[in-house]
């Protein structure tokens, strides 16, 4: 130290203030702020520079621990004594105590903070000049592993805040890059900080920090996943206030940036960070919704899997439905929307709702893959989004009919009977238009519902009649059952085409949506006594039917009695017993028995009290009669017939034929009939062989 920095401080000042004792280094600053204040007294500021350049370089700059600990107490000595003065030496103060923020020295780390604390507290406003510096400072000690380091930087940060809040020129968007800056950080301390601070500002009514929120918003739902309830907390009541203000004042708010921020946290693992950041999605759409339909693919995709737990995330699942349901209202409701968008990425999102553990594709080539399991009301909802949008815009839903198609054909098969019939309805909607299109695509849906059943044997036991009785509540039963049975004519698997078409033939006999049906095939019948001939479309259902009918005797004979067919029933009974009598025959037999005891084959009962009329009825039955063991089904035939006389009515008369056709028609049905049984009599030969 030279003579002329003696002169500037005394001896006895500048020994103090390299005393390794407190107590010392304290009286030395407080003579230091009686001689600044002197000085300033009298106006002389090149003296008081040349106080403080001494004071920075040979002790706040200096390598002794002591030194520099004696500096920063005696620059922010004269800090204080300095008073409003201090705008004039901020410039040479600031900067260096900011460097003891680094020191190795613990001791230096909390002088620093404690000068500096001192130097805005007289600096105020003039110390916004090095925010950014003193923020990135702060943000460091409040990590530090020295608790009275720590503290003190806690304390610096509350004083930088009331300073920044009353101050008018604060620079709002450096703040933000600062945070933005560290907003990523794994660190509790610094997380808390951060959030305390982005909750400070957003309370100040003078700085708008909504419109620089789309920067923020993905550090603090990352935030709001923290391990601390204190943090979460803290963050939570950041993103209400953020939400409150935007509400309060949506005009200007980029919806856009940040929808796209809260669709990936709306994925997130943290069932409350999920939450809150559907809550966003569902107030976006509330306030700006019309804007935000271009993003209804990625709104979908992070809806649809939160419909899948209603029970244990009650909550999420709750908002997760009010978006959905407001997602659909704004794409209906507003005039040409949907008409005027691409609606492929959206059904792509659907269909993988739909179908578990299945890649699918935007329209810019990203991959998603499906949830393993999908829940009956996510299942629900797509079909039921797909058949409105269908019936908004069926164009385009028929152009997507090659992805459409197979994925709705596979919930046919669900367990659950409401997904099964949503999904009826919607491909029936997509096929029952008049078209030659519309008729290859019903085909092609009854194609793959034999397949589904041909493949899979508990479906065929289990669901057949349901999904049949439920597809003709909403297509033609007529269309439903002759084109199944054209289809069924080239199936290879003559079996299966047997055991599918006894499960039709019981639901054509007993189901109330098949009354129509039933209707039609009467209605084919030549009633001579009253000189009215059969219809013809009733011909054309019945030579339909019994080409495929054929391939289980006991159908065929039901199929002749519910179309009055009773001569050509008697031929088929009287062939049948050419052939050896299989399990399936006499089962199907019994149940026949049974069934003509129901009301559907009331009208068949009367008939029997007209023997002279009808005596091919009797013949039938009689002819039923004998195949059947004794057993209780033979008796209930036995007693019925006896009731009439059956020896009586099985005479032939000279009654013309009811039946629908000529002699030679029914001779080449019968000979079809007979074709079709002595494949199955060698099929089953060959499996009794084998």
């Amino acid at each position: 130290m030279s003579n002329a920095d003696n002169a500037i401080l005394p001896v006895t000042v500048v020994r103090g203030l390299n005393d390794k004792v407190y107590e010392k280094r304290k009286m030395a600053a407080l003579e230091v702020e009686r001689i600044v204040r002197e000085l300033v007294a009298k106006n002389d500021i090149k003296q008081v520079r040349k106080v403080i350049d001494m004071l920075v370089n040979n002790f706040v700059l200096s390598q002794n621990p002591n030194a520099k600990k004696g500096g920063l107490i005696g620059v922010a000595a004269a800090a204080i004594a300095l008073g409003k003065d201090i705008g004039l030496f901020v410039s040479e103060i600031v900067p260096p105590v900011l460097k003891s923020f680094v020191d190795v020295e613990c001791r230096v780390r909390y002088f620093g903070c404690e000068s500096m604390y001192n130097i805005a507290k007289v600096g105020r406003a003039s110390m916004l000049l090095f925010f950014k510096e003193i923020f990135d400072g702060v943000s460091k000690l409040i990590c530090d592993p020295d608790t009275h380091v720590k503290n003190g930087a806690e304390l610096l940060d509350r004083l930088i805040k009331d300073i920044v809040t009353e101050s008018n020129i604060f620079d709002v968007d450096l703040f933000v890059t600062l945070v933005r800056e560290r907003i990523y950080t794994n660190n509790d301390n610094v997380r808390q900080y951060l959030v305390s601070w982005i909750q400070l500002l957003c309370s100040v009514p003078d700085i708008d920090l909504v419109s620089h929120l789309p920067m923020l918003l993905d550090g603090l739902f990352i935030i709001l996943g923290d391990q601390k309830d204190e943090i979460r907390a803290m963050t939570q009541q950041v993103l209400n206030d953020f939400l409150l203000e935007i509400n309060r004042k949506s005009a200007g708010t980029n919806f856009k940036a940040m929808i796209v921020v809260l669709l990936g946290h709306s994925k997130s693992s943290n069932s409350n960070t999920q939450l809150i950041a559907l809550i966003w999605i569902l107030r976006f759409l509330e306030l700006d919704g019309a804007n935000l339909t271009f993003y209804s693919a990625g709104i979908l995709n992070a809806v649809l899997p939160c419909l899948s737990d209603q029970h244990n995330k009650t909550d999420i699942f709750e908002t997760a439905a009010r978006t959905k349901d407001k997602l659909l209202s704004l794409l209906t409701e507003t005039q040409g929307t949907l008409k005027n968008m691409d609606i492929t990425d959206m059904l792509s999102v659907l269909l993988a709702h739909i179908v578990p553990s299945t890649v699918y594709k935007d329209s810019t080539g990203r991959e998603f893959t499906s949830p393993p399991q999908i829940s009956v009301t996510t299942k629900t909802a797509v079909l039921q989004w797909v058949r409105t949008l269908h019936s908004h815009v069926p164009n385009k839903i028929n152009s997507e009919h090659e992805d459409i198609f197979p994925a709705v054909i596979r919930t046919v098969s669900d367990p659950c009977d409401g997904v099964v019939v949503l999904s009826i309805q919607l491909l029936a909607a997509m096929c029952m238009q008049n078209s030659d299109q519309d008729k290859t695509n019903f085909e092609n849906f009854l194609r793959s519902l034999i397949a589904k059943f041909r493949n899979d044997e508990k479906l065929l036991e289990r669901r057949c009649s349901f999904i049949i009785q439920t597809l003709c509540a909403h297509v033609d039963s007529e269309k439903v059952f002759c084109t199944l049975a054209r289809l069924l004519v080239d199936e290879s698997d003559i079996v299966f085409t047997a055991l599918l078409v006894q499960y039709l033939s019981w639901n054509l006999l007993t189901s109330p949506n098949l009354a129509p049906l039933r209707d039609t095939l009467k209605s084919q019948r030549n009633n001579p006594k009253y000189g009215k001939k059969g219809s013809p479309d009733g011909r054309a259902v019945f030579s339909t039917l019994y080409t495929t009918w054929c391939h289980d005797p006991v159908s065929t004979i039901a199929l002749c009695m519910i179309s009055h067919s009773y001569q050509h029933a008697s031929d088929v009974i009287h062939a049948l017993g050419s052939y050896e009598m299989t399990e399936m025959t006499l089962t199907g037999l019994d149940k026949l028995v049974q069934l003509l005891e129901s009301p559907v084959f009331s009208a068949l009962r009367l008939e029997l009290v007209q023997p002279d009329t009808n005596p091919e009825l009797f013949r039938s039955l009689a002819g039923i009669l004998m195949l059947l063991p004794q057993s209780e089904a033979f008796t209930l035939l036995r007693n019925r017939l006896e009731c009439v006389g059956v020896v009586r009515a099985a005479e032939r008369t000279n009654q013309p034929s009811s039946d629908l056709v000529d002699e030679k028609t029914l001779q080449e049905m019968l000979d079809h009939f007979n074709e079709v049984q002595t494949r199955h009599a060698i099929k089953n030969l060959k499996l009794s062989e084998n």
